[in-house]
């Protein structure tokens, strides 16, 4: 598929035009908040109910996992904007190029 049939393509959930309104924040504060609570709870289960202290090995591999999932799907998203960005001007570049009457080559 080519950048521009990407860029033509519709995304669903995501907003459209100038004046989009950016996402609302409240999910990833929920989310948070859970985590959290859900982080205070198995710590107090291990210190007040004296369970074992592996038991918190797997909520802090699962926490690790997903700060190193959003890193990489960040430092993606980056190199994936930056690849658009330089094909667009590219094309920009030679719609300038068609506009003014040099001979552009085709891609």
């Amino acid at each position: 598929m080519s950048v521009h049939a990407a860029l033509a393509r519709p995304v669903l959930g995501a907003s459209r035009g100038r004046h989009a309104k950016p996402a609302p924040t409240w999910p990833r504060v929920v989310a948070r908040t859970l985590f959290l609570a859900l982080a205070l709870v198995s710590i107090a289960a291990v210190v007040v109910l004296d369970w074992p202290p592996v038991l918190l090995v797997v909520p802090a591999a699962v926490l690790l996992l997903l700060v190193a999932s959003v890193a990489k799907l960040r430092t993606a998203s980056a190199k994936i904007d930056s690849i658009f960005a330089e094909e667009l001007s590219v094309t920009a570049e030679r719609e300038m190029d068609v506009e003014s009457g040099v001979a552009a080559g085709i891609s």
